[in-house]
């Protein structure tokens, strides 16, 4: 009796040592598919991931070189900026320069339409009488074949001194003439006008009475 309890007790131990075994090994197998299944899944989610940081990269990249490109533009605007400050600088310089030759010039053209009006009033005989040598300075209508109408267009040239138009070549004139007059300023002829205006500056009025003697006949 005690033998059969004891196998049959043997019998029991073993049957729940193999029930347990395989209750382990079926939890194991179970428990291994769901972690495959996690594995699997983290996998994904870690491609996923790297993929969004490769992406996050490229963009990174594409920032970087746009913050390059922004920051030479910068520069590039900048230098600009300070072009344009220094011609701006400059073109007022010329500005201001231009003003002042304005200025004197319409000193110069009052003066020079006051002279002309005060002659004007003299009587011929006066007009005549006056030595040459007492003509007012760089005065461009004492030379011969130079009226107001001409003396005003060489002055608007920058031509308002006697020395200025001995050193003006004749074919220059010419041009002044016919562009800045007109087609009916051709007829003028201004070859001897420098020789005359130097001859002015320099006070030579001897030579200048005999030249100018020589084109009034």
């Amino acid at each position: 009796m005690a033998e059969r309890f004891a196998a049959d007790l043997l019998f029991i131990v073993v049957v729940l040592l193999i029930a347990a075994l395989l209750g382990f090994l079926i939890g194991y197998y179970l428990a291994k598919g769901r972690y495959r299944k996690q594995i699997a899944e983290l996998e994904d989610e870690k491609a996923i991931l790297e993929k969004k940081t490769g992406a996050l990269e490229e963009e990174k990249l594409t920032l970087q070189a746009d913050v390059r490109r922004i920051e030479e533009e910068k520069l590039s605007l900048q230098a600009d900026v300070r072009r344009i400050e220094e011609e701006k600088l400059s073109l007022q310089a010329d500005a201001r320069r231009m003003d002042d030759e304005i200025a004197s010039l319409k000193l110069t053209i009052d003066k020079i339409e006051k002279e002309i009006r005060l002659t004007e009033d003299m009587p011929a005989t006066m007009v005549t009488e006056v030595p040459r040598a007492n003509y007012v300075s760089n005065d461009l209508k004492v030379v011969i074949g130079i009226g107001p109408k001409i003396a005003s267009l060489l002055m608007n040239r920058g031509i308002t001194t006697w020395k200025a138009l001995s050193e003006s070549a004749p074919s220059y004139l010419r041009e002044i003439l016919v562009n800045d007059g007109g087609e009916r300023f051709r007829i003028h002829n201004p070859e001897s006008w420098p020789h005359q205006a130097q001859l002015l500056h320099e006070g030579r009025w001897d030579e200048l009475r005999e030249l100018q003697g020589r084109l009034e006949v």
